[in-house]
C-alpha cells in the first residue's frame, strides 16, 4: 500500500491543465480568445497557438462567426470532457455567460463494460484458503451533475458483475477445487468539490458492495466449501487529478474507503479499509478507456485480503 499511496501523492502534486470554461467578450475572435487561455494550456500546445485555436473552434461548433462571435457566449477552451466520473463523458452544449447566483444543473450520463480479476486471500490462526474470483462481465451506469460554473458535483455510478468459477486452494484442500461464484453488485454517491487554484478535485460520499467470501473459518471443522454472502457500506473520500501528456488527455482517480456498517450470512460481519486506483485515458469522441486497480483489507471470522485489476471502456449516453 506505501507504493498506491506515494503513486497517488505523486500524480496530485503535479502541475497540470484541466478542464476550461471561458465567455466571449466584447470584440473577441477566435485568435484573441486562443491567446488569452494559451498559458493554461502550454503543456500540449507549447507556442503553436493557431493549432489551439482551430481546437477551440472544433469544440465548439454552435460558433459560426468566429471573426465577430455573440458576446457573452460560454466557451470550452480546453478539450471538453467530464474526468470527475468513470467512463468520462462528453459535456453538453454551454449557454450565456451569467454570474454563478444559483446552481443550474447539467446532467450526463455514461455506460461503461469491464473485465477484472481478482485473487482473494483468507486466513485463520489454522489455515490459508487462497481463491481466484475473476469478473468477466460488468456492465455498470455512471452519472454527474453539476452547476454552470462546474465547481460543484454530485456524481454516482451502479454495476453488476458476473463471476466465472473460482479456483480455490488451501491448507484444508488436497487439490485445486472449483466453485461457483455468486454475481456482485455495487453503487455509491459522491459529492465533489472541484479546486480551480490547483486543478484538483475532491470527493467523499458513500458506497456499497455486495461481496462473496468464502467458510474458510469452517473449513477445519468440516463444513463443506460454500459462498457467505457479504453486504458492505463505506464511507470514502478521495481525490481526482487531469493531465495531459502526448498529446493525450488523461485523468487519475484515487479513494480511501472505510466500512461503516455491514451484514452477513457467515458467523461474522467484515470490517476494514478499501483502495482504488482509477486511471482513464480519453481520445476525442463519445469512449473513454480506462484501467482501475482495487484493494480490499478486511477482518471478519478471517483476515481478509483481496486485489483486483481491471480494464474498461466507458461511452457517453448523453
Amino acid at each position: 500500500m506505501k507504493i498506491l499511496l506515494s503513486i497517488i501523492v505523486f500524480f496530485s502534486l503535479q502541475s497540470s491543465h484541466a478542464y476550461l470554461v471561458d465567455h466571449v467578450r466584447q470584440g473577441d475572435t477566435s485568435e484573441s480568445i486562443a491567446k488569452r487561455n494559451m498559458h493554461q494550456v502550454w503543456i500540449k500546445y507549447g507556442e503553436h497557438y493557431k493549432d489551439y485555436e482551430e481546437d477551440i473552434k472544433k469544440w465548439n461548433p454552435k460558433i459560426t462567426d468566429w471573426k465577430n462571435p455573440p458576446n457573452d457566449e460560454l466557451l470550452y477552451v480546453d478539450f471538453p470532457y467530464d474526468y470527475y466520473v468513470s467512463g468520462s463523458t462528453w459535456n453538453p452544449s454551454l449557454g450565456k455567460y451569467e454570474e454563478p447566483t444559483e446552481f443550474n444543473q447539467k446532467l450526463s450520463l455514461n455506460a461503461f463494460y469491464a473485465s477484472s480479476f481478482g485473487s482473494y486471500e483468507e486466513k485463520t490462526a489454522e489455515q490459508t484458503v487462497n481463491s481466484d474470483q475473476n469478473f468477466p462481465i460488468t456492465l455498470g451506469l455512471g452519472f454527474s451533475t453539476t452547476n454552470e460554473q462546474r465547481e460543484h458535483f454530485i456524481v454516482g455510478s451502479v454495476y453488476w458483475a458476473q463471476a466465472s468459477k473460482a479456483k480455490v486452494s488451501g491448507n484444508a484442500a488436497s487439490s485445486t477445487s472449483d466453485l461457483s461464484v455468486p454475481g456482485e453488485l455495487g453503487y455509491n454517491l459522491y459529492y465533489q468539490y472541484y479546486m480551480k487554484e490547483n486543478s484538483l478535485g475532491i470527493y467523499s460520499g458513500y458506497d456499497y458492495e455486495k461481496l462473496n467470501t468464502l467458510n474458510t473459518n469452517e473449513i477445519i471443522a468440516g463444513s463443506p466449501l460454500v459462498n457467505i454472502d457479504n453486504r458492505v457500506h463505506y464511507g470514502t473520500i478521495g481525490l481526482t487529478k487531469s493531465f495531459s501528456f502526448f498529446n493525450l488527455n488523461m485523468n487519475l482517480k484515487s479513494s480511501v474507503s472505510k466500512t461503516l456498517t455491514s451484514t452477513t450470512t457467515g458467523t461474522k460481519a467484515l470490517t476494514g479499509y478499501k483502495y482504488i486506483l482509477y486511471y482513464t485515458i480519453k481520445p476525442e469522441g463519445r469512449f473513454s478507456f480506462n484501467m482501475f486497480l482495487k484493494h480490499h483489507e478486511l477482518e471478519g471470522p478471517t483476515k481478509l485480503s483481496i486485489n483486483r485489476i481491471g480494464l474498461s471502456i466507458g461511452i457517453s449516453i448523453f
